[in-house]
């Protein structure tokens, strides 16, 4: 097996191989997902024994990631056949703490979270390399509909995290309108929020304002941006 570590330790990267093939797949070793998306939940940095919330679940990699170190995660998804695909992620590769379950993020079922992720629907511009028809859907009209989609559910998530919880909010978007831009609006409307960027990846990843930011032309990974908030009041 030809491998090489993924950038800033998010993982390996191995060479030519179906990850069905490869040692330790079936027991649960190990989880597929681009190296930008291993950051951001090492970015959202729980605290041991945390119960978690993932809004947006599917197909699993985050909520996997967090059952490592939650006393429980519970994961949901707006569609029955993803939550069908995270079932069977969750039964593989994690820790065993995790619920899967259908449900609205307009209508989070769960209340007085320590921690909440919001991995919001978006344009994905940030995934163009590997996905570059997907260019062909985006419109001003579809990048406004997303963004007040997200600031509802932004709204919705933030309710159920605890004083004192995190929340956290991720794309796989460049658009300032559906990262930084999103989250200024929310701390702008609700007061209880402040932002607490942790020390789960290098801060060379952050933005100024303490948010991760990663772009494919510097980090060599998708593109994607997580903001880490902390429930003050």
């Amino acid at each position: 097996v030809v491998w090489r570590h993924a950038p800033f330790g998010a993982g390996l990267i191995v060479e030519g191989r179906r990850p069905r093939n490869l040692p330790g797949f079936a027991a649960g070793a190990f989880y597929v997902q681009d190296s930008a998306q291993a950051l951001v939940t090492r970015f959202c940095d729980i605290s041991d024994g945390t119960v978690v919330f993932d809004a947006c679940a599917a197909p699993g990699g985050k909520a996997i990631a967090f059952s490592h170190r939650a006393r429980f995660v519970v994961a949901a998804d707006i569609r029955l056949s993803r939550v069908r695909r995270l079932v069977q992620n969750l039964s593989r590769a994690s820790e065993g703490n995790a619920a899967a379950l259908v449900a609205d993020a307009a209508h989070p079922p769960i209340r007085g979270v320590g921690a909440a992720l919001l991995d919001v629907p978006c344009l994905g511009t940030g995934a163009f390399a590997r996905h570059p028809d997907a260019r062909w859907r985006v419109t001003e009209a579809a990048l406004a509909d997303l963004a007040h989609q997200a600031g509802r559910l932004l709204d919705a998530t933030a309710n159920i995290v605890r004083p004192g919880g995190l929340l956290f909010f991720a794309t796989c978007s460049l658009e300032p309108e559906e990262n930084d831009v999103q989250i200024e609006a929310f701390l702008r409307r609700d007061a209880r929020f402040r932002r607490d960027p942790g020390a789960g990846v290098p801060a060379a990843l952050l933005s100024p304002a303490g948010d991760l930011t990663l772009l494919p032309q510097r980090q060599g990974t998708d593109g994607a941006y997580a903001a880490r908030l902390r429930r003050v009041a």
